[in-house]
């Protein structure tokens, strides 16, 4: 049986989560811009393992709500919710410490992405223009959306997992 308490060691984990991403996401960005591809990796790699402990933390998340009755409500629904004053307080400072570190990492997780979509259709005019200028182009066949087998003589980098 869960109480307050452990909602609140929920979210202050998911405040230190956020802003250790948000960190991670910065060195991300710098990257980018200075071509940097081994940090590059580096980063997507602890990306990825924060978002398993962001899923298992929103796992937990969604156990405690559904222990303190308060199961499908926001956090601002639950804040109104809470009786005691001393709690709600601490809750509605978790949530706009929360709010603001999200808000921070969504910024600059942006910018990253629009800088690295800006540089993959650099690359992809470059191999354009690569590919243009070869005696012999490489073909790639693909399938068109009728089922159909077709060649491509175009090579696009377009990975929209950012």
């Amino acid at each position: 049986m869960y109480k307050l308490d452990d909602f609140l060691d929920l979210l202050e984990k998911l405040v230190l989560l956020f802003d250790d991403l948000t960190e991670v996401e910065q060195t991300k960005l710098e990257a980018v811009t200075k071509k940097d591809i081994d940090t590059l990796n580096d980063c997507m790699k602890e990306e990825q393992a924060y978002l398993l402990q962001f899923r298992g933390l929103d796992k937990k998340r969604e156990s405690i709500q559904k222990d303190l009755g308060f199961e499908n409500m926001k956090f601002s629904q639950i804040i109104t919710n809470i009786k005691d004053k001393q709690y709600q307080q601490e809750f509605q400072e978790l949530y706009d410490a929360l709010t603001e570190t999200m808000d921070y990492y969504q910024q600059i997780h942006s910018n990253a992405k629009s800088i690295i979509e800006v540089k993959l259709m650099g690359i992809n005019r470059a191999l354009d223009i690569l590919q243009q200028s070869t005696d012999a182009p490489q073909n790639s066949t693909t399938y068109a959306p009728n089922g159909q087998l077709q060649t491509n003589n175009k090579i696009n980098f377009t990975n929209k997992i950012i």
